[in-house]
C-alpha cells in the first residue's frame, strides 16, 4: 500500500500520526508511507529524524486574529490544493489519511478531487475545524472516543481510540516494590506554566506527608530550576526534569499522574491504567481538553481540577487525598485500563489495509 499521511503542526497530531505509519509498516512492511506537511509545524523538525519522507505545502491556520491573517490564510488553501495535486500524481497513493493540522484539509481536497480514497483520524472528543469540514467529504472516519461531537455517520465512523507510541507499553518491566508514593507531573512538551505554578505555592499541603512521598516533574525549559529549587526548600524529595525522554519508564514509576487533558496524554495514562489528576487547558478549541476530561471522570479514572481552582491549593490537596486512599486509586487504576485502547494504532492501520484491499 502507499499511504500519505497529512497534517501535523502539534504533538498532538503528529505523534498519533506516526504511531499509525509503524503499525501500517508492520502489517505490510512493503508499503510506502509519505508525510506531508508544513515548515512551519512540529512534523518540519520531528518527522525528518525518523524513517519517513515528508513533503511540504504551503498552508496556515484561519483561527487567527485580524481579517488580513485570516485573508492571507485563506489565499492560502488553493495554493496548498496545487501542491498537494501534484505531490499525490507523484506518489499514487492508494490511500489520504488527515490527522488534523494545517497541511490535512489542502492534501484531503486534492485527494478527493482525484477520486483518491481518504480518512480521517480525530484525536478529541469534538472535532477540530478541519476535521469538522472534512468529515463531510472523506471516506472513513477513525474515532478515539465513543461519542465525538459533531457526531460522525454511522457507515463511515469506527471507534479506534487515539493511538500511542509503542514504546510505552514495550518499557513496561514488572511492577517493583516500594516504600514511597510516587507522583508523575507533566504539562506537555513544554511544560505548564499554571500547574508548575500550583504545585510550587502550594507545597504546604505536602508537608504531612512529606517523608512518604516522592516527585517526578516535567516542568519545561524556563521553569526547570525555581521549580527544582521549591521542592529542595520544601524537603520533599522530587526529580525535576526539563523534558522526560523515557516517558514509558516514568509511567511505570508513578503511582499517580498529574497533567492536562490532551488527547494524548490521556491515551498514554489509560494505555498503561495509570490513575490521573487532570487541569484541562481552559483556552482549547471547542474546550475539548475539558470535553476529553470529562468522558474518564464519569468513568471514574481521573479527578478533574479547574484551571481557575489552582491557586487555592486545591491541586495538591487532591494529590495528597488520592496519596492516602489505596483503594480509591486502585478503583482509579482499574477503570483507566478499561478505557484505554492500547491497540489502536494496529485497528486504524488494519483498517486502512481494508480500505485498500476493497477497492482494488
Amino acid at each position: 500500500m502507499r499511504l500519505v499521511i497529512a497534517g501535523g503542526g502539534t504533538g498532538g497530531h503528529l505523534f498519533p500520526a506516526l504511531a499509525i505509519a509503524r503499525a501500517v509498516q508492520r502489517e505490510d512492511p512493503e508499503g510506502r508511507i509519505l508525510f506531508v506537511g508544513t515548515r512551519h509545524g512540529i512534523e518540519a523538525r520531528i518527522v525528518p529524524e525518523t524513517e519517513f519522507p515528508i513533503q511540504f505545502i504551503s498552508a496556515r491556520g484561519v483561527r487567527r486574529a485580524g481579517l488580513v491573517n485570516t485573508l492571507a490564510a485563506l489565499l492560502e488553501v488553493p495554493r496548498g490544493i496545487v501542491q498537494s495535486i501534484a505531490i499525490l500524481r507523484k506518489f499514487k497513493p492508494h490511500l489520504v489519511l488527515g490527522v488534523g493540522g494545517y497541511a490535512s484539509g489542502p492534501t484531503l481536497a486534492a485527494a478527493v478531487l482525484m477520486r483518491v480514497p481518504t480518512a480521517i483520524q480525530e484525536q478529541n472528543s469534538v472535532m477540530g475545524t478541519t476535521n469538522r469540514i472534512l468529515s463531510r467529504f472523506v471516506d472513513r472516519i477513525f474515532t478515539s472516543w465513543e461519542s465525538t461531537e459533531p457526531e460522525p455517520s454511522p457507515d463511515k465512523k469506527v471507534f479506534a481510540g487515539n493511538p500511542i507510541r509503542a514504546d510505552l507499553l514495550e518499557s513496561m518491566p514488572p511492577p517493583a516494590s516500594r516504600d514511597k508514593f510516587h507522583i508523575l507531573i507533566f504539562g506537555g512538551s513544554q511544560g505548564a506554566r499554571s500547574i508548575n505554578a500550583a504545585v510550587t505555592s502550594n507545597l504546604d499541603e505536602l508537608r504531612p506527608v512529606s517523608d512518604r512521598i516522592a516527585i517526578m516533574h516535567q516542568t519545561g525549559k524556563e521553569s526547570v530550576d525555581e521549580v527544582r529549587s521549591r521542592y529542595d526548600s520544601a524537603g520533599i524529595e522530587a526529580d525535576v526534569h526539563e523534558f522526560i525522554v523515557e516517558m514509558g519508564h516514568a509511567y511505570h514509576w508513578a503511582d499517580l499522574v498529574v497533567c492536562r487533558a490532551g488527547a494524548s496524554s490521556l491515551a498514554e495514562i489509560t494505555a498503561v491504567g495509570k490513575p490521573a489528576v487532570v487541569v484541562p487547558y481552559p483556552y482549547a478549541i471547542g474546550d475539548h481538553q475539558a470535553k476529553n476530561a470529562a468522558v474518564l471522570e464519569s468513568q471514574g479514572a481521573v479527578k478533574v481540577i479547574k484551571e481557575e481552582k489552582l491557586k487555592n491549593g486545591s491541586l495538591l490537596r487532591e494529590i495528597r487525598r488520592l496519596s492516602e486512599d489505596p483503594d480509591l486509586l486502585k478503583q482509579m487504576a482499574e477503570q483507566s485500563r478499561k478505557a484505554g485502547r492500547p491497540d489502536a494504532g494496529r485497528t486504524i492501520g488494519l483498517n486502512l489495509l481494508k480500505m485498500v484491499r476493497s477497492d482494488r
